[in-house]
């Protein structure tokens, strides 16, 4: 099923493809549709994968790729964003969570810290999805 947003259609899904990018970033900034905080792990100076973005329909094809940004870099290391695959999470009462057996593509995030840091650090992601849907995510990493 296709969904058609008459006044939108010519301009796509996200209103910055009319507006211009520097309105869309600016408004994606101040008023994310969810956000959240995560506490991780990680060895010093060792890459550590933190989480995936994905979007995907029913039938498991890729909705697009999301658009990561650093909102916040963090002090003692660095966010490494690659384009990739991964395999979806979907709960069980999720109509793509027969997808959760396959990888499909995926942004997928790293950190990585300085060389012998140990301690806590934090980064923030603003994160548009193919969707449309914003998130801004916290990450506290317990770096050892």
């Amino acid at each position: 099923m296709r969904l058609r947003i008459p006044a939108l259609a010519a301009c796509g899904i996200l209103l910055g493809a009319c507006l211009g990018p520097s309105w869309a970033d600016e408004t994606a900034k101040s008023s994310p549709s969810i956000t959240a905080t995560y506490v991780k792990g990680a060895i010093s100076g060792s890459k550590q994968y933190l989480r995936s973005y994905l979007a995907i329909n029913p039938d498991c094809s890729s909705l697009g790729l999301a658009k990561v940004t650093v909102a916040t870099e963090p002090e003692h290391g660095q966010v490494i964003v690659e384009n990739g695959e991964a395999y979806p999470d979907f709960d069980k009462d999720n109509v793509r969570v027969r997808c959760n057996d396959r990888k499909v593509p995926a942004v997928l995030i790293y950190y990585q810290s300085e060389s012998g840091f140990t301690g806590a650090d934090r980064m923030v992601l603003d994160t548009v999805m193919a969707s449309g849907m914003f998130y801004r995510h916290e990450f506290t990493i317990n770096v050892r």
